[in-house]
C-alpha cells in the first residue's frame, strides 16, 4: 500500500511541477502508514553525525533525477548517482562510475533511472519518519529550515525551485537564496550555508580529481570536512589491510580515514591497486550524504559559424587563440561568464576565469590541437615534455629546458627561477588549488623539491611516478606569475599592474562590464596566434547572452534560457551545441549543519 500510495505522489508531484513550472507550492501529501520514532535528545555527537548523514541521504532520494534533466535543466544531461563522472576511466578500461557503488542491481549509489523514483521515494519516506514525528497529514514535524544559495542562472534558479518543491511535498521548508557569484563562491568557501548548488569539471583525467578536493585541509572543501565541529566526530572506519597496507581504523576521524587514503592513493604506484583505494574513497564521501549528484554534465553554447578555429577540452576550458571571423584576425567578443573573483592563476577555482587565465598565461605544458585536430598536451614553455628518473628512493625527477628568449608581458626576461617561486607562491598563500602540489617531493613540509638549476632549467622532483603530471603542468595554477617572490597581491586587479606571459596580455578591465585582452606579442608563440584581441564581456543572465548573441554583439555564449532551447536547436541548428564535460552537478551540504527535530 505504501508504494502505491508513494507512486501515487511522485506522479501528483511530477505533473504539478511541470504543469506549473517546478512550483515550489506542492501540496500533495506522502504516505502516512510508515512507522515513526522519537528522536532520542540524548545522542552522542557520533550518533547524530550518522542520523545526519542518514537523513541526507533519504533527502537525496526524493529528488527525480529524470524529471531535472529532460524538463528543467534540458541539456543533455544523464542522471548521476556517483560523484566521479562519466568520462573517467577505470583499470580495466571501463568507465569509472559504471564500477561505483556495491549493488549488484544498479549502477552508483543509488537507483537513478526512473523506475526506481517509486521505491527510492518510500525509502526515503521510511528513512525519515525514523528521525521525525510526522502530523496527521504525513508531514515531518520539526525539521529544521534549510537554506539553498545558488549563483545567478536561470537553470540553477529553475532546479533549485524543483528541489524546493520536493522537499516541500513531505513538509521541509527551504528557502532559496540567490547569490552573484564571487559572493556565492565565497558563501560555500566559508561555510555559511546549509545547502548549495555545486559542480565540478575535472582538472585532469584521473578520478583523483573528484577526490582529494574533499581532504579537510583542502581549499575547495565546501562541505566542510574535517572543519569545524566535524573535525572530531569520529564514526568513519577503513581497513586496507587486504590490499596490503598496515590500515584499520574504527570510529575514526576525517582526518584519520579520507585524509589517509586520499595520500595512499597520491603515492601508490600498483595501477590496480591504486584504483581501488579511489573506489574505496568514493564510497567513503557518499557514505556521508553530504554530496547529493544530480546529472553528468554537458554544456551548452552558441558560436556564430562565421568563427573558425575554436576548440575546447572535456575539463570546460574554451580556446579563441586560433580563430578568426569570416577569415578576418581583428576581435572576437565573446561571453562565458560573470566578473572573476580573481585573475591570479594561483587563487582562482572558476572553469570559466581559468579559461580567460589559459589565454593570458603559458606554463610548462598546453592542451592543443594536433594536425588531425586531435586534443593533445604539448610542449609550452619548455623544449619538450621529458620523461622522468626514477631515483633509488622511489622519486622521481624532471629537468625541463625553457624555450630560449622567453619573456613576460612587460618584455622582462623569464626564467625557471619565475616557475620555482610561482609555485611555491601557491603553497605559502595557501590557494584552493594548493593540494595539487601535493605531489611534489617537499610539499608536507611547506618547501617543494623544484629548483631553478640555472636561468633556463628547471628541476622539479615528485614523491613518485604521477600518471597525470603532464596535465597538471598544463593547469592554470601550475601558471607562473611575475614577481611571484614579492608580488602585490593587488596586481591581478587592474589592467595596468596585470603582467602575463602567455597568448594575450590584459589590455583593459572594465568590471563587470569587459576584459579586454591583445594579442602579447612577446609571447615566444606568437606566430600561432591568430586573432588579435578577445573581448571577454562579463554577463550571467542568460537572457543578456542571448540578447547579444542574436544582435551580433556577441560572437559565443557560454549559456542560454532554459526555455529558449528546444527552439534555439531548432532556429540556430548550425550555431547551438550540446557537449559533453567530465563532470558532476550537484548539491552539497554543509555538513556542519544540524539536522535533527528541533523541539
Amino acid at each position: 500500500m505504501k508504494k502505491l500510495i508513494a507512486l501515487l505522489l511522485a506522479i501528483v508531484m511530477v505533473m504539478s511541477l511541470a504543469a506549473c513550472g517546478s512550483s515550489s507550492n506542492n501540496e500533495t501529501n506522502p504516505p502516512t502508514d510508515g512507522d515513526n520514532e522519537n528522536v532520542s535528545t540524548e545522542m552522542t555527537a557520533e550518533e547524530k553525525a550518522l542520523a545526519e548523514a542518514e537523513i541526507r541521504y533519504a533527502i537525496g532520494l526524493l529528488f527525480d533525477r529524470n524529471y531535472i534533466v529532460e524538463s528543467v535543466s534540458q541539456g543533455g544531461e544523464l542522471p548521476a548517482s556517483s560523484f566521479v563522472a562519466m568520462g573517467m576511466t577505470d583499470a580495466d578500461g571501463s568507465e569509472f562510475y559504471q564500477n561505483a557503488g556495491n549493488s549488484d542491481d544498479y549502477i552508483g549509489y543509488f537507483d537513478a533511472s526512473a523506475e526506481a523514483f517509486e521505491d527510492n521515494y518510500a525509502k526515503a519516506y521510511e528513512i525519515l519518519t525514523k528521525y521525525y514525528e510526522v502530523d496527521e497529514q504525513g508531514m515531518l514535524v520539526n525539521f529544521p529550515t534549510l537554506n539553498y544559495i545558488y549563483n545567478t542562472n536561470e537553470s540553477h534558479k529553475a532546479i533549485a525551485e524543483y528541489l524546493q518543491g520536493a522537499l516541500s511535498g513531505v513538509g521541509i521548508t527551504m528557502n532559496l537564496e540567490n547569490q552573484e557569484w564571487n559572493t556565492f563562491l565565497n558563501t560555500r568557501k566559508n561555510g555559511d550555508y546549509s545547502v548549495a548548488r555545486n559542480g565540478w569539471l575535472a582538472d585532469y583525467n584521473d578520478p583523483i580529481s573528484f577526490l582529494d578536493m574533499w581532504t579537510s585541509t583542502s581549499g575547495n572543501n565546501d562541505v566542510q570536512f574535517g572543519k569545524g565541529e566535524h573535525a572530531s566526530v569520529a564514526v568513519y572506519s577503513l581497513d586496507l589491510t587486504d590490499l596490503g597496507y598496515d590500515v584499520k581504523v574504527e570510529n575514526g576521524t576525517w582526518a584519520e580515514t579520507y585524509d589517509v587514503i586520499i595520500g595512499l592513493i597520491k603515492t601508490c604506484t600498483d595501477f590496480e591497486t591504486r584504483y581501488e583505494l579511489m573506489h574505496r574513497a568514493e564510497d567513503l564521501l557518499m557514505s556521508t550524504g553530504a554530496i547529493v549528484p544530480i546529472y553528468f554534465y554537458t554544456t551548452t553554447f552558441m558560436l556564430d559559424d562565421s568563427v573558425d578555429g575554436f576548440f575546447y577540452n572535456p575539463l570546460g576550458y574554451k580556446y579563441f587563440w586560433k580563430t578568426t571571423v569570416n577569415g578576418g584576425t581583428e576581435s572576437l567578443p565573446v561571453c562565458i561568464g560573470s566578473e572573476p573573483d580573481t585573475m591570479d592563476p594561483a587563487l582562482n577555482s572558476a572553469a570559466d576565469c581559468a579559461t580567460m587565465i589559459s589565454h593570458l598565461f603559458a606554463g610548462l605544458a598546453k592542451w592543443d590541437q594536433d594536425a588531425n585536430g586531435n586534443l593533445v598536451i604539448a610542449p609550452d614553455c619548455v623544449e619538450e615534455l621529458v620523461e622522468g628518473v626514477e631515483n633509488e628512493d622511489g622519486t622521481v625527477t624532471y629537468t625541463y629546458t625553457l624555450k630560449e628568449g622567453l619573456k613576460w608581458s612587460n618584455g622582462e626576461p623569464l626564467t625557471a627561477k619565475d616557475f620555482a617561486d610561482s609555485w611555491q607562491r601557491v603553497i605559502d598563500v595557501v590557494g584552493d588549488y594548493e593540494y595539487m602540489f601535493d605531489v611534489i617531493k617537499g610539499y608536507s613540509e611547506g618547501k617543494l623539491a623544484v629548483a631553478a638549476l640555472d636561468d633556463r632549467t628547471l628541476e622539479v622532483t615528485l614523491n613518485n611516478a604521477v600518471a597525470y603530471w603532464n596535465e597538471l603542468l598544463a593547469f592554470p595554477t601550475y601558471f607562473p606569475v611575475y614577481n611571484a617572490a614579492n608580488v602585490d597581491e593587488a596586481w591581478a586587479t587592474d589592467a595596468s599592474t596585470y603582467v602575463s606571459n602567455g597568448a594575450y596580455t590584459m589590455t583593459a578591465w572594465e568590471h563587470s562590464s569587459v576584459i579586454t585582452v591583445a594579442k602579447n606579442a612577446n609571447y615566444h608563440a606568437a606566430d600561432d596566434v591568430t586573432m588579435e584581441e578577445i573581448k571577454f564581456y562579463l554577463s550571467d543572465d542568460d537572457n543578456n547572452m542571448l540578447t547579444n548573441f542574436k544582435n551580433g554583439s556577441w560572437l559565443e555564449i557560454d549559456s542560454v534560457p532554459t526555455n529558449e532551447m528546444a527552439s534555439l536547436k531548432v532556429e540556430y541548428a548550425d550555431e547551438y551545441y550540446t557537449i559533453g564535460q567530465i563532470g558532476t552537478y550537484y548539491v552539497c551540504w554543509n555538513v556542519n549543519e544540524p539536522l535533527l527535530p528541533q523541539e
